[in-house]
């Protein structure tokens, strides 16, 4: 689906690769693991997006990244984290971590609570030279309690939130609640998850789990909008709603 002079794809959650193993179900946005698509392994500078489902008592053990920014947004329930840099904490719904992988670092992630958690982590590629691995969190439920959005990391320096290593990279978050407009950021790539509820956009609808990937801003509006703006609507039980707006992608120059 074409949208100004670029483009806006619209893609479902139902149609998300999975991987399943020992309580952990993972519905990968781009190619991840042994889910290889040629034609989807990147957009803008996220190189992973997945939508994660952790049983009680389940989790990934301990293991490595580097040359990696982990985002991690906790949907519902209770996400315990380790690693090697000495932290440990429950992460739960209203924080945003960042997990600077730099040069290298071990972490766990598990299920911190007696239901299931579900948690959106994003991996965006950061700019050369790498730096020492950090970590970095902040609680933002106070703001998304107000019903609007906010910008929770950024790469761009002075902005006060949670620090990312691409400097033309920012991640937006809203809890919007029934029938309120959101007129979107504008980047050269545009990346809107619908992490619950529902949304109208130009584009279509998003249910759950769904994304839209633009590399112009959209036209218009589902309802009402200003002329020429970029708006999504939340649908009648509200909607949470996770934004990247990127500067480049990563193919080579």
């Amino acid at each position: 689906m074409s949208g100004g002079d670029g483009r806006v794809e619209l893609r479902r959650g139902a149609d998300r690769v999975r991987t399943v193993h020992a309580g952990c179900e993972a519905r990968h946005g781009f190619s991840f693991g042994a889910h290889y698509d040629p034609a989807n392994t990147f957009f803008g500078a996220l190189l992973a997006h997945n939508d994660e489902r952790v049983a009680p008592g389940a989790g990934y053990d301990t293991h490595a990244h580097d040359e990696v920014d982990l985002v991690t947004w906790v949907v519902s329930g209770e996400l315990a984290h380790a690693d090697s840099l000495g932290n440990e904490a429950v992460v739960r719904p209203g924080t945003v971590q960042v997990l600077s992988a730099g040069t290298g670092v071990e972490h766990a992630e598990h299920c911190g609570g007696t239901g299931p958690v579900r948690f959106v982590q994003a991996w965006l590629v950061p700019e050369r030279p790498l730096r020492a691995p950090a970590l970095a969190r902040r609680d933002v439920a106070e703001g998304l309690a107000a019903g609007r959005p906010l910008l929770v990391a950024s790469g761009r320096a002075g902005t006060g939130t949670l620090p990312l290593r691409r400097a033309d990279a920012d991640l937006h978050a809203a809890r919007l609640p029934a029938g309120a407009e959101w007129p979107l950021p504008e980047a050269p790539y545009l990346h809107v998850f619908l992490a619950a509820g529902s949304a109208d956009t130009p584009a279509g609808e998003l249910g759950e789990g769904d994304e839209l990937r633009a590399t112009a801003p959209l036209v218009g509006s589902a309802r009402s909008a200003s002329a020429g703006s970029t708006t999504i609507t939340a649908g009648p039980e509200g909607a949470e709603v996770l934004v990247w707006a990127m500067g480049s992608d990563l193919r080579p120059d």
